[in-house]
């Protein structure tokens, strides 16, 4: 089924999987912590899939969140590559 990835949903869910932890990931990207929480609720709805196992302490990719952080990574490259080629 196609979908739309928005970039910005991309790089909060990179910056959150990078950081582990939603505050320091909402100052790197730029933006509230709901608004980051808001930002990987639509993009678990729109892939139908968890891609965070979240505590009170601890934030963590499941397994399919593992996998598609190497796609999100690529997507946001290639989108900055192509930008820069233009």
């Amino acid at each position: 089924m196609p979908f739309n990835l928005d970039n910005a949903l991309l790089k909060s869910f990179i910056a959150i999987s990078e950081t582990r932890n939603f505050t320091e990931a909402a100052n790197a990207v730029g933006r509230s912590q709901s608004a980051l929480s808001l930002h990987i609720k639509k993009l678990e709805d729109t892939i139908d899939c968890k891609l965070f196992s979240r505590s009170s302490r601890s934030v963590l990719l499941t397994q399919q969140g593992e996998l598609f952080l190497g796609y999100a990574r690529k997507i946001v490259a290639l989108q900055w590559e192509a930008y820069i080629k233009l």
